[in-house]
């Protein structure tokens, strides 16, 4: 099932039009978020394959003092890096950008895990692709989990089990 929600989220998300604004309209509701206003440390994904745009994100973090980390698969598992631009950003797993810092993220005290998905349900259930990297890392570290979705792919259901952790909170245009 997972899978067929898979493949069918990814062909709607890849037929949405007017990206950018929905972009816009995500990145002001996130930067406005009350836990993120007041978190120390976010933890950001790098956009690709037409997920919710991330980049002016990170530029506004970075440009804002925000302590700032980014994944990086290493072994099957997903650390966060932190970085200090998008110069500390080369292409690794999967072709997404990851950091090339090795100032690995420790402490996870008042974090915000900016999380992608290529459909969320509204109860906090996400569908990745498929590696389980997010429910891993929110199954040992402590963190407010944020996901970022375009309207069209968040659904009202989606089968979990055991391992899959929700999110804490779901933003959309």
């Amino acid at each position: 099932m997972k899978r067929v929600l898979r493949k069918k989220y990814l062909l709607i998300r890849d037929k949405i039009e007017e990206r950018n604004i929905k972009d816009k309209i995500i990145f002001n509701k996130v930067i406005n978020h009350e836990r993120v206003k007041n978190a120390q440390l976010i933890l950001i994904y790098v956009s690709f394959n037409r997920e919710v745009d991330t980049i002016n994100l990170i530029n506004y973090f970075l440009s804002h003092n925000y302590l700032l980390g980014v994944p990086k698969i290493e072994n099957n598992i997903m650390n966060f890096y932190y970085i200090n631009s998008l110069d500390d950003l080369n292409k690794g797993y999967f072709n997404i950008l990851e950091p090339n810092t090795n100032k690995i993220v420790k402490n996870f005290d008042n974090s915000v895990c900016i999380t992608p998905g290529i459909c969320f349900s509204h109860d906090g259930y996400r569908i990745g692709y498929g590696k389980g990297f997010y429910d891993k890392f929110f199954s040992t570290h402590d963190v407010y989990a944020v996901g970022l979705c375009y309207k069209e792919c968040l659904i009202n259901n989606i089968p979990y089990d055991e391992y899959d952790k929700r999110v804490n909170d779901i933003i959309t245009d």
